[in-house]
């Protein structure tokens, strides 16, 4: 069956939409593999812990450079067969990870890891292409459950996988989960074409002006990025506060709580037909208010097991739900350009990510918790600012400034 990008149909299955979500969730759960598993990599190679979180922030930057290299080949290149390739691709780079023998080796494969492991992104926008207007953000909000358990069953799995096996098992483990989604997908999957015909040179070329031209693009790109650098900040952090007084948990802890988050995941369909009723923007904004009382509330309640549950639990319905939000709002952009708006949405988002693992590890560092906390509510901050139309934000920004001249 071929699917063309120009077709709308709105007999997407549920049975399609079900696989779309596995293979989105067992792939992307490659980028986030490591941050359960850091505590005992630092151990294997007799480093500090703080040295060894470098790894999840290269996995994150690895992600965000396959969404600007890779994903925007499913607008020219039929998406069946460039998903096959990638899933290819993946299990040779887990088999990788699996056989490192030090830090820099480790570096190397979770940054091509992560560049390899977009194949969730090529998905969505064919998703998208697939479905019809008036369920569209339902759709999405389906496909986003499998990208939020795979984010957070990650952690459990390889959480318990690292205390009974080891962490390299994990990656084996991976890789033999990865060969069975390439048969899924052999057997399932639709075919579809792009709808450009143009070079791969043209194409990345098209990438700078489309993110100039396209104020939806960059305010979707802002607000995803900050509440998922909100979102990795806590997870990459909280294998160490589980580590410390009053918990003292294993790895697997980590998972557990994972958990708890996987349950959140089920409120993205319930935002998608938020989204398909009251509009994108009112479910970004409610989206931004129940991460940002999340952290607020982990002040304190973060060295409570109840609270930093119910805290995960908030801080993944608020992010995920977001992420629907803005693929929603930029698939409006245009059929024809789909994965390159996709392509450039997640390249912030993750690179969002990445920043988020960083200044979260500095920030537990110097301040611990607290520190991580008031880091995260900053961001949340950040992205709640996007939704400020632009002539306002200016003239705000310029009475701010106005105001500290005249002080001076």
């Amino acid at each position: 069956m071929i699917v063309k990008d120009s077709e709308k149909t709105s007999d997407i299955s549920k049975g399609l939409v079900l696989l779309m979500a596995t293979v989105c969730g067992f792939t992307v759960a490659n980028v986030y593999l490591n941050q359960t598993l850091l505590v005992s990599m630092s151990a294997t190679f007799h480093i500090s812990a703080a040295s060894i979180g470098i790894i999840a922030t290269l996995a994150q930057i690895g992600y965000a450079l396959g969404n600007l290299l890779l994903v925007p080949l499913g607008d020219i290149f039929e998406r069946k067969k460039l998903i096959l390739f990638l899933l290819f691709a993946i299990c040779i780079v887990l088999a990788l990870n699996a056989l490192s023998i030090n830090k820099t080796w480790m570096m190397v494969t979770s940054l091509a890891l992560g560049i390899v492991t977009v194949v969730p992104q090529i998905i969505v926008p064919l998703a998208a292409n697939i479905a019809s207007d008036h369920n569209r953000g339902k759709v999405l909000g389906n496909v986003a459950i499998g990208l939020v358990c795979g984010i957070l069953g990650a952690r459990l799995v390889s959480g318990f996988i690292d205390v009974h096996f080891g962490w390299r098992m994990v990656y084996w483990t991976s890789a033999v989960a990865t060969l069975f989604m390439i048969f899924l997908v052999c057997v399932y999957f639709p075919r579809s074409k792009g709808g450009n015909a143009t070079s791969y040179k043209h194409l990345l070329m098209s990438l700078g002006p489309l993110f100039i031209k396209e104020r939806a693009l960059q305010k979707a790109c802002v607000s995803q990025g900050m509440m998922f650098a909100s979102f990795s900040a806590f997870w990459t952090t909280l294998v160490f506060l589980l580590h410390t007084h009053p918990y003292s948990y294993r790895s697997d802890m980590v998972g557990v709580i994972g958990l708890v988050g996987i349950a959140g995941a089920f409120a993205t369909p319930i935002i998608g037909r938020l989204i398909d009723i009251k509009g994108e923007k009112f479910a970004s904004l409610l989206c931004m208010s129940i991460s940002l009382l999340a952290f607020i509330g982990l002040i304190r309640g973060g060295y409570w097991l109840p609270g930093l549950i119910l805290g995960a639990l908030l801080i993944t319905v608020g992010t995920q739900a977001n992420q629907v939000a803005c693929q929603f709002t930029i698939f409006q952009l245009g059929e024809e350009k789909r994965s390159r708006l996709n392509g450039l949405y997640m390249v912030s988002t993750f690179l969002g990510g990445s920043l988020g693992s960083y200044v979260g590890l500095l920030a537990w560092t110097k301040w611990q918790w607290n520190g991580v906390c008031a880091i995260a509510i900053l961001m949340i901050a950040i992205s709640c600012c996007s939704l400020i139309p632009m002539n306002i934000l200016r003239k705000m920004i310029g009475n701010l400034m106005n105001k500290k001249g005249s002080n001076m």
